[in-house]
């Protein structure tokens, strides 16, 4: 089935693509080691060249689309950038991919590029007619794995939960797993916070309050970090402190776990302040609460009422509410201003920089390339998706370890970046249709203003990384730019308050 360059006296390049799932219970037989020993070998057999390897560690074949995997997309990249690169070889099949319509696709570009893709393990070439007569049927029979695993799995772990075993995880705080890790122990020194959270949340003490005592008195996550709201949050909307367990929106009982919060209790509590339909939406969400940063200690800030008449709102560091006696000496601004000069900051550059005439007229989004602005938006939106199911996944459901929360989250960062770099270089497209481009951005300057709350504080989170208050302000933009914002008055009450 192979084509053998040797035969032709001629050498063909070829590409390496390892990929190992998150969830694999046989990584030792199918190794990074295993599969690359094995790419080496197919391609010495044949006499081709491997000139790059590339890896997607703890990626999933099925449940993640092919254009999620970095690995995946700089190989093609590298095919793009090296015309003599004939051959793309994997271990098998189902490590490219064990959907059916991603190897279509991953096919249909492969051989625009004349690019074909062997299965070392398999020994098959899928360019040749035989290969390409097996592909189908290997594809159909991994999808159909995947599959039915998905299915096991789903039964395993409902049938894990009615029988009172815990399902996977990381152990909450003040818990560790028992040896067969289907249950927990309890931790002396940290359960005694547990019980104290709940008590104190049960007379009615809001997460900030909470979360402050937990400071002053020095405990810490299991991360090492200082306590939040939201942690606290967490933790209080967590069934297993009952030594209950929730599988698909029902609690089963666990028959290993110290009960270190009466079922009524909880259930007490998320009727009153934790509960998920009494958290809070963002419905009054304020304008730059998302991307300002204390220059002090770099923690998020938060608006605040400057009085109890509750006429005008600030910009506080939330050190300030969280870590009483030691909180951060960073001086309040003024909401009301702050936000009228970081509004105005954007309709004047919109004005004044991008023009029709900073516009580089042979640079335009091209619809079917890959790194088009529209795709480049939607896979940052995808990203930002999944970054908040990972967090809500480890620290409100439990249902992945922490070493596979921090490694998702890192290499969702590492993308993001990626695609801020790739979006940098695509300028604003060209239209006929809204006439000059002058008065495009003229008409936006001026609409901006106009612009709901919920709407203006969007349109921020898109242009704005950070903002950094202070005398002066500095707002950083997301394609690297700075611009300082100087303020008009500074006032001294009790404390030190900025206006702009």
């Amino acid at each position: 089935m192979v084509v053998r360059a040797r035969e032709t006296n001629e050498e063909i390049e070829a590409i390496g693509y390892i990929r190992q799932s998150d969830q694999r219970q046989d990584k030792e037989d199918i190794s990074e080691l295993t599969q690359l020993r094995k790419i080496e070998q197919f391609c010495e057999s044949n006499n081709f060249k491997l000139v790059k390897v590339f890896k997607d560690i703890d990626y999933s074949g099925f449940r993640i689309k092919y254009t999620k995997r970095p690995g995946l997309m700089d190989a093609l990249k590298c095919i793009e950038d090296r015309p003599k690169v004939r051959k793309m070889i994997f271990f098998n099949l189902s490590r490219l991919t064990r959907l059916k319509k991603d190897f279509q696709e991953l096919q249909g570009i492969l051989n625009s590029h004349q690019v074909d893709i062997c299965s070392a393990s398999e020994f098959v070439d899928f360019s040749t007619p035989n290969g390409r007569l097996v592909a189908g049927f290997f594809v159909d029979l991994n999808e159909y794995y995947s599959d039915n695993l998905s299915e096991i799995v789903n039964d395993s772990k409902e049938t894990n939960a009615k029988k009172g075993r815990w399902n996977g995880g990381p152990a909450p705080f003040g818990f560790v797993k028992t040896a067969d890790g289907m249950g927990f122990e309890e931790v002396p020194e940290r359960a005694y916070y547990v019980r104290e959270i709940f008590r104190m949340a049960k007379l009615g003490k809001g997460p900030y309050l909470i979360a402050r005592w937990l400071n002053e008195q020095k405990v810490y996550s299991l991360t090492g970090k200082e306590w939040t709201a939201r942690r606290v949050r967490y933790m209080l909307t967590n069934p297993t402190y009952a030594a209950m367990q929730r599988w698909k929106g029902e609690c089963y009982k666990l028959l290993v776990c110290p009960v270190l919060v009466s079922w009524d209790d909880f259930n007490y509590i998320q009727s009153t302040l934790f509960g998920k339909d009494k958290a809070w939406k963002g419905k009054e969400r304020q304008l730059l609460t998302s991307v300002l940063i204390c220059p002090e200690c770099g923690s998020k800030m938060h608006s605040r009422y400057m009085s109890h008449s509750k006429q005008k709102r600030k910009y506080v560091c939330s050190r300030k509410t969280s870590m009483g006696a030691i909180s951060c000496s960073s001086p309040n601004h003024d909401q009301e201003s702050f936000e009228a000069a970081v509004i105005n900051l954007i309709a004047n550059m919109a004005e004044k920089k991008y023009g029709y005439e900073s516009l580089i007229p042979e640079m335009k989004e091209d619809s079917d390339n890959n790194n088009s602005f529209s795709k480049l938006q939607d896979e940052l939106a995808n990203i930002n998706n999944a970054e908040q199911k990972i967090f809500d996944d480890y620290y409100l459901h439990n249902k992945i370890e922490e070493h596979h929360y921090e490694l998702s989250m890192r290499r969702y960062g590492k993308r993001k970046a990626e695609i801020l770099e790739l979006l940098d270089k695509i300028p604003l497209p060209q239209s006929k249709s809204f006439g000059d481009y002058n008065d495009a951005i003229q008409e936006f300057s001026e609409l901006i203003n106009e612009l709901p709350n919920d709407d203006k504080r969007r349109s921020i989170e898109l242009l704005v990384e950070k903002i950094t208050p202070g005398a002066p302000a500095v707002v950083h933009f997301k394609w690297g730019e700075t611009r300082e914002i100087h303020p008009r008055n500074i006032e001294k009450f009790k404390k030190k308050l900025i206006l702009y």
